[in-house]
């Protein structure tokens, strides 16, 4: 009896000793593991971290929304599951210090650089010139350029048109990725050969003035329409494709069943109808593939990759990692944003400088000559600037602020100190 009784109590010490530890244990595999963030006042936050970036912490703790925390708040991050080391990313304003390359049998070099903004403003020839030295330093043999632009001065259309045509293609396989490309815009992409679509992509539009004539009107110059056709046929760009684009009228096409080709017609007759004559043709992604000006139609960088190497080879993009950009960012493109970027502040500077420098020439012209040198000196400070501006692009003022006009404030103001 005694040794049964101690045998009953002795199991349930066993079974008290294992449920002490197994509890615990249970318990806590049931509770979800959880982040800690340390903060600087003792306290510490238990939750998930949604978001952490250069320091700065997003916690969901399951009440309301995730609560943040800036770095200087934080003593240490304790992790869960820690995330895995992503590639290193580099910021935009950091010199691009080209990295030592080498050429690799049958892999193309290739880039992307960005064509945004008003043309003739953002979206310029100039910033594109400037980039050739760029990719040629880097070895590019291919240039994606990815188009998004509403349009702008029809006089730049040439000038975008030329760098692209004779230079770019001169050095480079050229390919367009357009995302939006209207009135100017459209004219200078279909100067490129190859051109795909986003999906959203968009194309054509063209209701701008050229050389004085609108190309919206019921009847466009002659010579105005035949321009945007010669520019747009160095890409292959079917003329009568280019003319609805720009004055509406009836046009359909036909599609050759054996080898894709397509027919363009003057009327309603062909296979499928573009136009009936009531406005002027936009082109969406599916159109444009289905009139054979689209190669075909990518929403991703790797998506376009894939159509890319299937006439240019195994493709390497070249560029670094750079945070707000889903592609490689080279220096030639680097050099695109950054010009963008200038043109966007001094444009909103340059109507104010140029109003006070017509204040500071105001008051010059209305007190006695040997009153004037403070004002002069001021006049003469800002016009300085405004000449600055001009180099950067020619395109500030338009019509109204060039060279000649600089010109001639720079005789007022020699004038005015010599009476």
């Amino acid at each position: 009896m005694t040794h049964t009784r101690r045998a009953a109590e002795c199991f349930a010490l066993l079974a008290v000793l294992l449920l002490a530890i197994v509890t615990p244990v249970s318990a806590q595999n049931d509770e979800p593991a959880q982040d800690v963030v340390k903060l600087t006042d003792g306290t510490e936050r238990t939750g998930t971290i949604v978001k952490e970036q250069d320091g700065y912490v997003w916690i969901d703790t399951g009440e309301d929304e995730p609560i943040f925390f800036s770095p200087e708040k934080i003593t240490e991050i304790i992790w869960n599951d820690p995330p895995a080391a992503g590639p290193k990313k580099h910021k935009l304003e950091d010199e691009y210090i080209i990295e030592p390359w080498g050429r690799k049998d049958r892999v193309t070099r290739a880039v992307v650089l960005s064509a945004e903004g008003m043309v003739g403003m953002q979206m310029s020839d100039k910033p594109l010139r400037e980039a050739i030295p760029m990719l040629r330093e880097e070895g590019i043999d291919l240039v994606v350029l990815k188009i998004k632009s509403g349009g702008g001065y029809p006089l730049e259309i040439q000038n975008l048109s030329d760098v692209l045509h004779y230079e770019y293609k001169e050095d480079f396989d050229l390919v367009g990725w357009v995302d939006v490309s209207l009135s100017a815009a459209s004219t200078a992409t279909m100067t490129i050969e190859e051109l795909y679509f986003e999906p959203s992509g968009r194309l054509g539009y063209i209701h701008s003035c050229w050389g004085g004539s609108c190309l919206g009107d019921s009847h466009p110059d002659d010579e105005v329409a035949a321009r945007l056709r010669a520019v747009a046929s160095r890409g292959g760009a079917d003329p009568l494709l280019v003319s609805v684009m720009h004055s509406p009228a009836e046009l359909s096409y036909s599609i050759e069943s054996t080898t894709g080709n397509v027919t363009f017609y003057e009327d309603l007759t062909g296979e499928h109808e573009l136009c009936d004559g009531s406005e002027l043709v936009l082109l969406d992604s599916v159109q444009a593939e289905h009139v054979g000006l689209s190669s075909g139609t990518a929403k991703t960088l790797d998506e376009l990759t894939v159509m890319l190497e299937q006439n240019h080879g195994t493709i390497e993009w070249i560029g670094k990692d750079i945070d707000d950009y889903d592609y490689p960012v080279c220096k030639a493109e680097r050099h695109q944003i950054l010009y963008r970027k200038e043109v966007d502040f001094q444009d909103r500077n340059f109507r104010e400088i140029v109003v006070k420098y017509q204040m500071e020439l105001n008051n010059a012209m209305g007190v006695e000559p040997g009153k004037r040198g403070g004002f002069l000196r001021r006049a003469e400070g800002y016009l300085a600037r405004i000449k600055r501006m001009i180099k950067i692009n020619s395109n500030f003022g338009f019509l109204t602020v060039n060279e000649e006009w600089i010109r001639q404030q720079e005789e007022t103001i020699s004038e005015l100190r010599n009476e």
